[in-house]
């Protein structure tokens, strides 16, 4: 080990080779790793507690390399990219708390996964081919793989096709190759680019094929996205929502009511694609398989959109589209996957949507 090596570097390590998503350090409390999902407590005669001096000396550790000047002790929320070299990437988010400090640790792969090993179905590589302009939104809870799978789709595009992709990222995470066919040019909130709304800015600016436009968590940064995707570019963006509906919904509520129908009209006219996703524990405990809700919108679909009355027919469309165009509900996949054998049945039924519905279903009534 060099001569900087931490205690933080042991533990990110550890997490690594456990093959934990998250590592989670709090002052006076256990350190804890979540592993396929579930959160594991590492026993203290194994890792002792950190005291406060500790966590802070662990916080500022990783953050000797960071671009600008940090006062630990002012931080009352920092996030940021930290890597063992050659190693791992992890994305670090501090807190305080209690006036103390914690930390989590996203455990980012060096090696962007293909799209086979996320076990992601076909259509998601015929979105890549085939889509020019308009919207795509991958959502999901935090920590469901979202930007997994975005970066997935990203390094099938850049490998594949001469194109120039631009991303506003907090932090940056995945670091993509410079020997594809495209490139990537990516943009960290707080040291490249002051915020969502200017990277979108600048991004029309920047000459590029594709906008990586981060979270669409607010109005202007929705409408800077649908603007870039009415000009001839591809935008992809991430939003916290759980179905295809509840993303169109999220979207919708960032608008008073008098600018709804204009918006609507636009998503009918714009958006591609919703993919939204939750990772469940496969039935040999050993990881988790994303299940996943896939809205391709089609000339149905885009009339339900400009309906809000007709939203809650979406999902039935989303099925019957499933040979033609590779839409899936949720309830739909779940389906596959307990009937292929990689989940459980309880879970599936505990991550259903239409709960009823499911087990009849599934003949489980």
């Amino acid at each position: 080990m060099s001569s900087d090596w931490h205690l933080i570097d042991d533990l990110l390590l550890a997490s690594q080779k456990h093959k934990a998503s998250d590592l989670m350090i709090r002052t006076d409390d256990r350190v804890r790793m979540r592993i396929h999902g579930s959160v594991v407590t590492i026993a203290p005669d194994k890792v002792p507690p950190p005291d406060r001096e500790q966590v802070k000396s662990m916080v500022e550790h990783m953050l000797r390399n960071v671009s600008r000047s940090v006062d630990v002790e002012s931080i009352q929320s920092e996030d940021f990219q930290y890597s063992l070299e050659n190693i791992a990437h992890f994305r670090i988010h501090v807190m305080r708390t209690h006036d103390n400090f914690g930390i989590v640790a996203r455990v980012v792969p060096q090696k962007i996964p293909t799209f086979q090993e996320l076990k992601l179905p076909p259509v998601i590589q015929d979105l890549c081919n085939h889509t020019r302009n308009g919207l795509i939104l991958v959502a999901g809870a935090t920590g469901s793989g979202k930007s997994t799978t975005m970066a997935s789709m990203i390094n099938y595009v850049i490998n594949n096709k001469p194109v120039h992709v631009v991303t506003i990222e907090d932090p940056v995470e995945f670091k993509y190759r410079t020997i594809y066919k495209g490139s990537v040019c990516q943009r960290q909130l707080g040291s490249d680019v002051s915020s969502y709304t200017q990277g979108l800015i600048d991004a029309l600016r920047e000459a590029p094929d594709i906008i990586v436009a981060g979270e669409a968590r607010d109005r202007e940064v929705i409408q800077l996205a649908l603007q870039a995707s009415e000009t001839g570019h591809l935008v992809m963006a991430t939003v916290h929502a759980t179905t295809a509906v509840g993303t169109m919904q999220r979207i919708m509520s960032s608008f008073g009511l008098d600018e709804q129908d204009a918006i609507r009209e636009r998503l009918s006219e714009n958006l591609r694609a919703i993919i939204v996703q939750k990772l469940i524990p496969t039935k040999s405990g050993q990881g988790r398989v994303a299940a996943l809700e896939i809205m391709v919108c089609n000339s149905v679909i885009r009339h339900f959109i400009l309906d809000e009355n007709r939203w809650r027919e979406i999902p039935k469309a989303m099925e019957e589209g499933h040979m033609l165009y590779g839409s899936q509900t949720f309830d739909q996949h779940l389906q596959q996957l307990i009937e292929s054998d990689q989940i459980e049945y309880e879970e599936g039924l505990m991550n259903a949507v239409y709960r009823e519905d499911f087990a009849m279903r599934m003949g489980r009534e």
